[in-house]
């Protein structure tokens, strides 16, 4: 994935009540400090001017987090409703949240100063066979 810019956010699904985007690695979802140049609330500002909400401290209902460093897809709430619905959904845990690691070069030996390849590709082996390590367990009205 190329790093993040104001033009190339990706819109996974959009509803009347939610929109889900793929966050880009290394952009902050929000911020009110003038430094940060990008985050995700500036590239849905741009993008979609329509849906910002000015009753919102950052203009935008986030129904959960990405760390800064990770990429991966983000749901907005769309309205009050919406975001009452899916905060429901993540503290009952009807809705879940699972990672993938993708490691590069591919178990080929070890780095100086950084985790064993060996041990990383081990560790995948011992849960491959062992099916989706994510369970939904009821949906979120989308």
């Amino acid at each position: 994935m190329e790093p993040g810019s104001m033009e190339n956010l990706s819109i996974v699904y959009r509803s009347r009540d939610f929109l889900v985007v793929n966050k880009h690695w290394d952009v902050r979802i929000d911020s009110k400090t003038w430094r940060e140049t990008l985050t995700l609330q500036k590239q849905l500002r741009h993008r979609f001017p329509e849906l910002a909400d000015p009753d919102t401290y950052y203009g935008f209902r986030f129904c959960h987090q990405l760390d800064f460093s990770t990429s991966g897809a983000l749901c907005v709430a769309l309205n009050k409703a919406a975001a009452g619905s899916a905060y429901k959904c993540f503290k009952e845990r009807q809705v879940t949240k699972a990672y993938l690691a993708l490691v590069s070069p591919a178990c080929s030996g070890t780095r100086p100063g950084k985790p064993d390849d060996h041990q990383l590709c081990h560790r995948q082996e011992q849960h491959r066979g062992s099916g989706p390590h994510h369970v939904h367990r009821g949906h979120p009205r989308l």
